[in-house]
């Protein structure tokens, strides 16, 4: 009887440990489609299509990755900073917005807007050395942000100090945006919350609750087992 159950306890123990994958958090990834040389963080992608991911970290969503489309080769870690939604602020149609591009200079990107960005607090703006910052920040009239020199974005904390110059050349210290306000939900006397049934959307993912009760399920099997065997 003993040797009957041990593949249940293997399989249980198992499912114990797929299942906290399972919660894990899937990284934001989109397709990035390059038709031209662009400039992405200091790296410049030749035509081809790629993948952009913000790279899995449970503490740190400032550093994103350029991959080939099925994951296999990283061409950059490029550094990037939040950039919050305003209230009034609309998502562009496409998932990228890019700086000008200048005599003999590749576009470079400005911002990624990953799929979903109201659930992920805004968009990533891709941050750039001192020396491209400048040009991008004349091209587009716009500050831009930018690390120092000299720097190895892979290895670089992104709680390190970042510097903003502005169109007139003028340098300031970057600060961060604050995170995203927290949504405010009207409390509610129990017979109206019965009676109005809030749908929350759907941003995660089923398997997780399925993995969870074949686990519940499978530890009655093997304590039904266990209670016929005394």
């Amino acid at each position: 009887m003993k040797s009957s159950m041990k593949p249940l306890i293997v399989s249980a123990l198992a499912l114990l440990i797929c299942v906290p994958a399972a919660f894990a958090q899937t990284p934001e990834a989109s397709i990035l489609p390059v038709t031209e040389p662009l400039d992405v963080g200091g790296t410049i992608l030749q035509p081809g299509t790629y993948m952009i991911r913000v790279v899995p970290s449970p503490t740190d969503r400032n550093k994103v990755q350029i991959m080939n489309q099925d994951g296999t080769k990283v061409f950059a870690t490029v550094l990037t900073v939040p950039h919050p939604l305003e209230p009034d602020e609309e998502v562009p149609n496409t998932t990228f917005v890019y700086y000008p591009a200048g005599e003999g200079m590749p576009r470079a990107l400005r911002t990624w807007f990953a799929p979903d960005p109201h659930a992920s607090g805004g968009g990533h703006d891709i941050v750039y050395d001192e020396k491209r910052a400048r040009q991008l920040a004349r091209l587009a009239n716009s500050n831009v942000v930018y690390y120092p020199g000299e720097t190895v974005v892979a290895e670089i904390d992104t709680d390190a100090e970042l510097s903003v110059v502005t169109p007139q050349a003028t340098v300031v210290t970057f600060v961060p945006p604050p995170p995203p306000a927290p949504v405010v939900v009207e409390t509610q006397s129990m017979a109206s919350a019965t009676e109005s049934q809030v749908e929350m959307p759907a941003t995660a993912s089923r398997t997780p609750l399925f993995a969870l009760l074949g686990l519940i399920s499978l530890a009655g099997a093997v304590a039904f087992r266990m209670a016929r065997s005394q």
